[in-house]
């Protein structure tokens, strides 16, 4: 049986990843916005700590794709997007 959804979060607006850190068996991503009133600053937004594991799930969901269709080697070797 899957489980229900209870969605009552806000919506956060990210502009990037300020860092990846590792945590033993877990990752805190950092994201970040822009800071108006301080140009070159950023602002954290939200500090997301997760398993380590559930990385290539979430780049696999990012991308759009099955995790079945495309290796996690072949998702490292990728530093550009394509045309």
């Amino acid at each position: 049986m899957a489980d229900l959804l209870i969605d009552q979060a806000c919506d956060m607006y990210c502009h990037g990843i300020a860092k990846i850190e590792t945590l033993g068996p877990c990752r805190r991503i950092v994201f970040t916005i822009p800071d108006a009133a301080n140009p070159g600053y950023q602002n954290v937004v939200i500090k997301l700590i997760l398993p380590a594991e559930l990385m290539a799930t979430l780049a696999y969901m990012a991308i759009g794709v099955d995790q079945g269709t495309i290796s996690p080697a072949l998702l490292a070797l990728e530093t550009d997007t394509a045309n």
